[in-house]
């Protein structure tokens, strides 16, 4: 079965976007030789997309194609009859029933987008089996936390720590069975 693996970028102090969900913030970092941070590796392993609503409708308002066209999306909202507006998306209720589907029909990994909320709920679940994260050296202030509304006591173990020039960290963890 498939894992659950987040790849994402936090801030200094711990924030995922600014408190009106915007991540311009990433873009200051100079970044002269355009270093993709491991993206590229992280995505050819993976074959499904998973995020909560407000990170899906934050997508859309870059005035952008959805960068995920190929790979299978679910977007969990509580909005009964929420409607997607990218193919091959599918909104669904959060439930144990609905990620056990989408990790049996997956056959690489599912990555977990964001945001926060989806992340505490997934990791309160047990469902989180890796997290990459890249610390920008920046600190915004405030904003959205990596994991908002009281998550639980979860045991990790970093598994690799790779430093660049850029002054970004990415540590990965893999959870504690």
């Amino acid at each position: 079965m498939a894992q659950i693996k987040l790849y994402i970028a936090i801030s200094l102090d711990g924030f995922i976007a600014r408190k009106n969900g915007d991540i311009d913030w990433l873009e200051n970092l100079p970044n002269p030789n355009k270093l993709d941070y491991g993206y590229g590796e992280f995505i050819d392993g993976i074959d499904t997309v998973i995020m909560g609503r407000s990170t899906y409708e934050k997508i859309l308002s870059f005035g952008i194609d959805w960068p995920y066209s190929e790979y299978e999306s679910f977007i969990f909202t509580r909005k009964a009859g929420y409607l997607t507006k990218t193919t091959r998306t599918q909104a669904l209720a959060l439930s144990q029933q609905n990620i056990e589907l989408i990790k049996s029909k997956s056959q690489k990994s599912v990555w977990l987008v964001g945001g926060g909320e989806i992340i505490t709920e997934l990791l309160n679940m047990d469902e989180i089996d890796e997290m990459i994260i890249c610390i920008i050296p920046t600190i915004i202030g405030n904003g959205i936390p990596l994991f908002p509304n009281h998550p639980k006591e979860t045991q990790f173990e970093l598994v690799n720590t790779k430093p660049f020039d850029t002054g970004a960290v990415i540590l990965t963890y893999k959870r504690k069975v």
